[in-house]
Formats: C-alpha cells, structure tokens, sequence
C-alpha cells in the first residue's frame, strides 16, 4: 500500500496509531488483558482523541505562511508553501469530521450488538 501525504500530513496516521496505542495500553492495564481487543468503544474513543488533536494541529499549520526562498547557484526566488499538510489528498484538519464520523459507526456496533 502506497500512503500519499503532504507537508506533514503524515502525522494524521502517526497521530491515530499514537492514540489507539495509548488507549489499548491504557484499557488493557486499567481493566484487564484482551479488554481493548475485545470492545470496539475504546477504540471509539481513541478517535475521538485522534479527531481532536488532527483538528488542532491542521488548524495551526494551515495557518503558516509561505516562504519565500533564494536559489544561491541561481539567484531565482521559489515559494515554499508551509501551509498544505494531507494525507491521501484530503487535508489534515478535514480527517477530523471523518474520524468522529468512523467513533460514531463503532460506538453504534458496540452498543447495538
């Protein structure tokens, strides 16, 4: 699988593996060995947390303004464009909706199974 990213949207699956990591560590200490493995809501939660920090952090680095740079052996000025952070073309703040929208399907599988 080839994963396409931009700026650092890469951070959006680092940011998601992070936080589902983070949530079975803490489920399978907290509550017992398999708890995490065997419930899909703590998973839920996990992107929730992942939605929030994805939408933050987006937010923050699509703000940033774009530099202007000098070639030295040319002399020519270029644009670095600081503000375009996606992952799979879709901006990183935008995976925030769609990871609420994915907690929401599990948190509805768990409790109505």
């Amino acid at each position: 699988m080839i994963i396409i990213w931009r700026g650092l949207g890469f951070l959006v699956a680092v940011i998601i593996f992070g936080c589902s990591l983070t949530a079975n560590l803490l489920f399978n200490a907290k509550v017992g060995k398999g708890y995490y493995d065997h419930h899909k809501w703590p998973f839920a939660v996990s992107l929730i947390f992942s939605a929030a920090i994805c939408w933050f952090l987006g937010n923050y680095l699509r703000k940033r303004s774009d530099r202007i740079v000098i070639d030295k052996k040319t002399g020519k000025e270029f644009v670095l464009n600081q503000s375009r952070h996606s992952l799979f073309f879709i901006p990183m703040h935008w995976w925030a909706p769609m990871l609420l929208v994915g907690a929401m399907i599990l948190f509805a599988i768990e409790f109505l199974h």
